[in-house]
């Protein structure tokens, strides 16, 4: 999330429907997130790219895009369920711009890169081991499993119970690999968007996508390695999903279009482990769908070890995940057990988990990192996004396979094992994943509304603040780093006064109250000046907002965190009908 400015008061000229000026001592914070990403955070675009992917404020059906667009070029599913068409444009110089001039279209994009996020770890072992011969998982026995010995992670917490299947988007799993091949094979639903068909076996160059998917899910099978949330034919599937080139490379089209596979085919968690510069509406838009469906996105940080926030990670209502270093010593890991130096540093960090020296499985041609043929050692933070997949899994398992998406990742936040600085820290995020903590944490209190950060997102939520006579009381959450902004509808009518309360007993809030027909809450001058009634951003644990009504509509009520901590806050609305 970008970082938020302060703007005076004094300097906005407000729409004020028969609301009495606030002092011009009073500043707002200015939060037009999507703005600036847009102007600030540029991607590379997929080379050969033909078709723009075009995101609507609404869900157009395919003749209402077609009518929209119509004398730009041809137009194509991606993810209409999320208001995501493609374009091909007649004319690709010119046609973006058009595009984006037409009616309810929210942004016209070239599709952007995203690559695989391994890291090669100087020195990593590449000898033989001799083989096992009892009929157990060799290496997990063994001890190569460093991983599956750590972050209280032990075979007893998977359980025979039901989990939700996981959705592997990536380069592919092998499926002639000793850990996925046979008639018992848990993988199900194959399918790759870069060929369409439903076939999706491992075709990098390093056997990215197996030792992925087995990181998460390997079956305990006898064989090789165990995965964080053992997948059973039947009970516990793998899905895999075919998104990068040979070389581990992908684009957001593909992206959007092997979540909405994955949704589609019932999966519950995805794991990405891929990211790029550049935010992209599309794939965010597609995101928040996949989470109001009850999916949860994993995906890799970085390891560049900057502050550079890569997407997916950094989008929000996904789980970002950092690299943990294991119990070795080396010059990548100077501290046993911490974060990885290589680790990306921002606000997309929510955990960490084991990244360094990671054994899996891979197609048996792979030698790079080889420690036995089938097996070998790999280094990256897209080796920590699948052992939280996996862990999601399990959290999920535990609670029935019940919990929202907005539960699941609060869990395994506030199950994780803080390190370094106390509390979330852009580092370690809230700390190293703790798997039995995980699963027996109690899930906190769903938040129906979520995702509702701004109006375009609204279609579909369960509550507003206009369902009940009397005060309305909402209780819900807010945090700068991935939900910066919860907005609610509200219906007044003329001459009617509103009063509206948020309070806190952490963090800082502010309150804005927009009109009828406003189409975001982003505070840029020109929507200030067109569309907010009022607002409010004092100091304390109390924000009051009262307006007076002059014109019948559907209003918005937004809450705002202007601090960076996760802000609990109880929302009261009054209305007073007109005499």
């Amino acid at each position: 999330m970008s970082d938020r400015s302060r703007i005076a008061r004094a300097g906005l000229a407000l729409v004020v429907l028969g609301v009495a000026a606030v002092p011009a001592s009073a500043e707002l914070p200015r939060k037009d997130r999507d703005t600036l990403l847009r102007s600030a955070s540029i991607g590379d675009v997929a080379p050969g790219a033909r078709s723009l992917l075009v995101t609507f404020s609404d869900r157009p059906r395919r003749t209402q895009v077609e009518r929209r667009l119509a004398g730009l070029g041809r137009v194509s599913v991606s993810a209409p369920d999320a208001g995501v068409w493609l374009l091909r444009p007649d004319n690709r110089i010119l046609g973006r711009a058009a595009a984006e001039r037409r009616a309810k279209v929210v942004a016209a994009e070239w599709p952007l890169i995203r690559r695989t996020l391994q890291r090669t770890l100087p020195g990593a072992p590449t000898t033989e081991i001799p083989a096992v011969a009892e009929p157990i998982d060799a290496l997990f026995v063994g001890g190569a499993q460093w991983s599956m010995a750590s972050n209280s992670w032990n075979i007893g917490l998977t359980g025979l119970t039901t989990r939700p299947t996981i959705a592997i988007l990536d380069g592919g799993t092998d499926v002639d690999h000793p850990e996925w091949a046979g008639s018992a094979s848990p993988l199900v639903d194959p399918y790759s968007p870069r060929t369409g068909r439903e076939s999706a076996t491992d075709w990098t160059v390093n056997g990215h996508g197996t030792h992925v998917a087995s990181i998460a899910a390997a079956p305990a099978n006898g064989v090789g390695v165990v995965g964080v949330a053992p997948a059973v034919a039947g009970s516990a599937s793998v899905m895999s999903v075919q998104v990068t080139d040979r070389e581990g490379d992908t684009t957001d089209a593909y992206l959007i279009s092997g979540i909405r596979w994955a949704v589609q085919k019932n999966a519950k968690v995805i794991n990405i482990s891929a990211g790029g510069d550049g935010f992209s509406f599309s794939l965010q838009r597609t995101i928040n769908w996949a989470a109001r469906k009850g999916v949860l996105v994993v995906a890799s940080v970085g390891n560049d070890g900057n502050g550079a926030i890569l997407y997916p990670a950094g989008y929000d209502r996904v789980l970002g995940v950092g690299a943990q270093c294991g119990p070795d010593i080396s010059a990548d890991c100077p501290r046993a057990g911490q974060v990885a130096p290589f680790s990306q540093r921002n606000r997309s960090v929510d955990v960490v988990a084991p990244g360094v020296d990671i054994v899996s499985a891979v197609p048996a041609r792979v030698s790079e990192g080889r420690l036995s043929t089938g097996y070998a050692r790999k280094t990256g933070t897209s080796m920590s996004a699948p052992y939280v997949a996996g862990v999601a899994a399990l959290v999920q398992a535990a609670n029935g396979n019940s919990l929202s998406t907005f539960q699941l990742a609060k869990v395994i936040q506030g199950s994780a094992d803080d390190l370094g600085i106390s509390g979330r820290d852009d580092r370690s995020g809230y700390g190293a994943v703790n798997v039995a903590r995980a699963v027996s944490l109690q899930a906190p209190a769903d938040d129906t509304n979520e995702p509702n950060d701004n109006i375009s997102q609204l279609a579909g939520v369960v509550s507003d603040l206009s369902e009940a006579p009397g005060p309305v009381v909402i209780e819900a959450d807010i945090d700068s780093f991935d939900d910066a902004d919860d907005v609610y509808r509200i219906r007044l009518v003329a001459g009617s006064r509103v009063r509206i309360t948020a309070e806190n007993t952490r963090g800082a809030v502010s309150l804005f109250l927009w009109r009828p027909g406003t189409r975001t809450v982003e505070t840029t001058d020109n929507n200030v000046e067109r569309s907010l009634v009022d607002a409010v951003a004092r100091r304390g644990k109390r924000q009051v907002l009262e307006a007076r009504i002059a014109r019948s509509g559907t209003y918005y009520v937004n809450v705002f965190a202007r601090a960076r901590t996760v802000t609990p806050y109880t929302l009261t609305t009054e209305v007073v009908a007109p005499q």
